[in-house]
């Protein structure tokens, strides 16, 4: 008698277990979700120097700018042996700002990368 109450405590603890981490996987991936929704209402296109290759570096800027939040998108115009190259991002101005993104550029890959201007702000609406 008592190995079966023992028995369906365990399997009771177990389920209860497995329900919980299921809630906060999904909790998390909501979270997640939310996160991600960014819609940009500003763009503005960095002259970069320091990029070698669109994947590498392109990828290193792309990735540090979409964590920093506030970016919806960002393009890499890659022009092979170029002294400079361009780097367009559409973002929310009210989650984040030029100096702010042009900052994140310039401390991607340890400072590899120098913001030598600024063009094109345009806001939609």
């Amino acid at each position: 008698m008592k190995v079966k109450i023992i028995l369906v405590s365990v399997v009771a603890l177990v389920l209860s277990s497995c329900d919980q981490t299921k809630s906060s996987t999904q909790v998390l991936a909501v979270k997640q979700e939310q996160k991600s929704v960014v819609k940009s209402n500003a763009k503005i296109t960095f002259d970069v120097e320091g990029m070698v290759c669109k994947m590498g570096c392109g990828g290193a800027i792309r990735k540090n700018l979409l964590q920093a939040g506030g970016v919806e998108r960002v393009e890499v115009d890659f022009v092979e042996e170029a002294k400079s190259q361009g780097i367009t991002v559409h973002f929310d101005s009210t989650l984040t700002n030029v100096s702010q993104l042009k900052k994140r550029i310039e401390q991607t890959n340890d400072g590899q990368f120098t913001v030598i201007s600024e063009a094109e702000t345009t806001t939609s609406k």
